[in-house]
Formats: structure tokens, C-alpha cells, sequence
């Protein structure tokens, strides 16, 4: 099997990964250490998936998902061409980007780093979040969608801080109902912020945190 009947296989399985990581559902991510806005809510569409492979789709780049997603995108819906770039650097990005695309799985359930206006070379983002094997970086929309994947951990140990909360919610309903990971100490501080309008538990994560956040004075 050859490189590009390889990366049509990866593709083709990450994008069941991607929508049930991204398509899915929404993220709040909080940490006390940011400076910018008190939190960052994170999600995606099929339309940012092509970007993240690193392939050069040519079909729009919400069609190049759906047959990601329904198995028959062909070796000839893609190349390895990006302007002046040679093709064995856009390989090696490919390569690099089909390495990482796996672990969004976990991303947002392990502990968490993020840092606010990323630079790495020439990306540059609003927002990025990394776990030690993946980063992802994201531009300044409501909610934030990815903009680049990077394998490992990119951020600038300097600017980084540990994200202390994280929440979901399904895509398309206003209340978080979930806790990923987090603290009661951040729960209850961005609750009389944000989550009293926002929080509708889910009765399978009971106990309710909310519960002690709307009983402290």
C-alpha cells in the first residue's frame, strides 16, 4: 500500500473520530490563569476537517468530509500540492498530522494546557489547547474551531497555564452537563458567572456540583 492509499484509510477513520469528538458536541474550557476572556468555549465543523489532515482536497472541503465520513473519498479527491511547497514537505506534514488526529480522543479528559494568542513559526491562533501528545489551535469565532493540529505538545512553556475545568454539551443545546475534568474551587467560581444560566446536569454525573455552588454565600 502507498503513502496516499495510506493516508485515504487514516482519513477515512479519524472522521468517525471527529464527530465524536467535535461535530458532536461543545467545550468550555476554563482556567483561572487567563487573561484574556474568562473562558473559551471550542468546537468544529465538517468543514474544518480537511485543514487538519493537511491534504490539498479537490472537492469543497465540506464534501472531502462527508466522504471521509461515509468511506468513499477516492485517492484522487486529494493531492500534495500547496503553492510553492514541494511535495515531500507537505508529505512530511501529512504524516505529521495523521500521527496526531488519533489523539483528540482523549484531549479534552486528560490534564490540559492552553494558551492564549498561540504563535508557532507561522501559525498563528486565537486560542490552542495541548495535551502532551497533541495541540490544536483555534481562530476567534463563537463558538472557537480549529484553525491547526500539531503533534506533541507545542505550546510555549512560558505562556502556557493549566486549564482546571473542562464541560460539555451536546451541539446545538445552551446548558453544559457535563464535567470532563475540574475542581470544585473553579466550578464554583465561574458558576455565578456563567454556569447559573448555563449548567443543566446530567443525571447519569450525579452528583450535581452545582448543587454546593448555589448553596455557598
Amino acid at each position: 500500500m502507498d503513502f496516499k492509499e495510506r493516508v485515504r484509510d487514516s482519513i477515512v477513520a479519524y472522521s468517525v473520530l471527529y464527530k465524536e469528538i467535535f461535530l458532536d458536541y461543545e467545550y468550555l474550557l476554563y482556567s483561572p490563569d487567563f487573561v484574556h476572556n474568562p473562558y473559551y468555549i471550542v468546537s468544529a465543523n465538517e468543514d474544518n476537517y480537511c485543514h487538519l489532515t493537511g491534504v490539498h482536497a479537490l472537492l469543497s472541503a465540506q464534501a472531502f468530509y462527508a466522504r471521509c465520513y461515509d468511506g468513499t473519498i477516492s485517492i484522487d479527491d486529494f493531492d500534495f500540492t500547496k503553492g510553492e511547497k514541494s511535495k515531500k514537505s507537505i508529505k512530511g506534514l501529512v504524516r505529521e498530522k495523521i500521527l496526531a488526529l488519533p489523539n483528540i480522543a482523549t484531549l479534552f479528559s486528560q490534564s490540559l494546557y492552553a494558551e492564549e494568542n498561540f504563535s508557532k513559526g507561522k501559525v498563528h491562533c486565537f486560542f490552542a489547547t495541548a495535551d502532551d501528545t497533541v495541540t490544536i489551535g483555534f481562530v476567534n469565532t463563537s463558538p472557537s474551531v480549529p484553525k491547526t493540529l500539531l503533534r506533541r505538545n507545542q505550546l510555549d512553556s512560558t505562556k502556557r497555564v493549566n486549564v482546571t475545568l473542562v464541560l460539555r454539551r451536546s451541539k446545538g443545546v445552551e446548558a453544559f452537563d457535563t464535567v470532563l475534568q475540574g475542581d470544585a474551587v473553579s466550578f464554583c467560581t465561574l458558576f455565578p458567572r456563567v454556569l447559573v444560566n448555563y449548567w443543566k446536569p446530567n443525571p447519569k454525573t450525579l452528583p450535581d456540583p452545582g448543587v454546593a455552588c448555589r448553596m455557598t454565600p
